[in-house]
């Protein structure tokens, strides 16, 4: 009996085969057998159940201690080392075992398919699943579009989310601008307004300076009683109040000083007289074909209307100026009217002529022909005002 060597197919350990009957010997048999156990042998994939149970003889499955009976043929695999056989039939008991389970269930599953679900209904129920398999694949299509549409509306989205970026970078630099010229147009109406109150109060002011007798404020006359006075000078004198000379000097160089402003004023001048103010030594210079003829002075010396004090000719002068002068604003305003006539030497009140020269004079009367002659002065200061162009 030929003997060959056989490895076992579960722990690959060497193996004696015993054959009770040969198989037959065949060509085709042992060159099938020796290619599937090379195959099994050198590590294919092959299952080993399978390969033992479509085994039609020992030699086409060896494993350790393991009897097949093939057509009443009885062989033996007697193992050199160990045995697997055991191992097999366990696992091969177990599968069966899992294998009735699975059985069981579905037979449990196809009487509950049975019971509740007639065969009548598959018809319709095939139908159905065809459906839902339709609807499934055109709700795959709508979700392949959608997620298209999707990606679009991602890119547009991002597009439009770069475009806010910049746009909100643009807006904050526009909002930044838009606050620094409304502050700069706040801080310009402030201004503004600062300058319309500057230019209101300035024009208030100038309205009162135009308003304003600036003659009355640099010459202020005031006739308090018989003597008057000019800007705080007294001229005039009464024995129970004497006024020495060199304060009614110095109020006749006021009066010459204002007569010669009041006749530039309106532009005029007498063709002989020229009134020159020199303080406390004023007089009146006669002027002929260009040449000074004389002067008259309007200052004096010594002890008031004593007859030596040499100005009752400064005043007579003094007069005829006057009188010029109010007779110049009379023909610029009919309606004005000197408050004291002028006649010669005196001025009159009430129809009663006061002389204003010293000599033969009563210091009364004197002082009262001076005060009405300042009287004189200072209405012509008020008409000069009033006939002043309008600004």
């Amino acid at each position: 009996m030929e003997q060959r060597s056989y490895i076992c197919l579960n722990c690959q350990n060497p193996l004696r085969l015993e054959f009770a009957q040969r198989r037959p010997d065949s060509a085709d048999s042992e060159k099938k057998s020796e290619t599937v156990i090379t195959e099994a042998l050198t590590g294919h994939s092959r299952n080993l159940m399978k390969l033992i149970s479509d085994a039609q003889f020992p030699s086409d499955a060896p494993v350790c201690n393991v009897s097949f009976t093939f057509l009443k043929t009885i062989c033996f695999f007697i193992p050199i080392f160990q045995d697997c056989s055991d191992a097999l039939v366990k696992e091969m008991d177990a599968q069966v075992t899992t294998l009735d389970d699975e059985v069981k269930t579905y037979q449990t599953y196809i009487t509950y398919l049975k019971e509740n679900h007639p065969t009548t209904a598959i018809p319709e129920l095939k139908a159905k699943l065809q459906n839902v398999a339709d609807e499934e694949r055109d709700l795959e299509l709508q979700l392949k579009k959608l997620l298209c549409e999707e990606e679009a509306i991602d890119t547009e989205l991002q597009t439009k989310r770069r475009a806010a970026e910049a746009s909100s970078e643009t807006s904050t630099e526009l909002w930044k601008k838009y606050r620094d010229n409304l502050r700069q147009v706040f801080d310009d109406q402030d201004e503004l307004h600062s300058l319309e109150s500057e230019r209101q109060y300035a024009e208030v002011q100038h309205r009162k300076l135009i308003d304003t007798n600036v003659l009355d404020l640099c010459f202020h006359i005031w006739v308090d009683g018989i003597v008057g006075e000019i800007n705080g000078f007294r001229l005039g004198y009464l024995k129970e109040a004497p006024v020495e000379f060199t304060e009614i000097n110095a109020a006749l160089g006021q009066i010459v000083l204002l007569l010669e402003i009041l006749l530039e004023r309106i532009g005029v001048q007498h063709h002989e007289l020229v009134p020159v103010a020199m303080g406390s030594h004023s007089y009146i210079k006669l002027r002929r074909n260009g040449n000074d003829i004389e002067n008259y002075a309007l200052y004096g010396q010594g002890t008031p209307l004593s007859g030596s004090s040499g100005i009752d000719a400064g005043i007579r002068r003094f007069l005829q100026l006057l009188e010029f002068l109010l007779k110049e604003l009379k023909d610029r305003n009919k309606n004005f009217k000197p408050p004291y006539q002028i006649h010669a030497e005196s001025l009159v009140d009430n129809g009663v002529k006061y002389n204003a020269v010293m000599t033969l004079n009563t210091d009364v009367r004197w002082s009262r022909a001076m005060a009405l002659m300042l009287t004189d002065m200072k209405a012509a200061c008020a008409q000069c005002d009033a006939l002043r162009a309008p600004i």
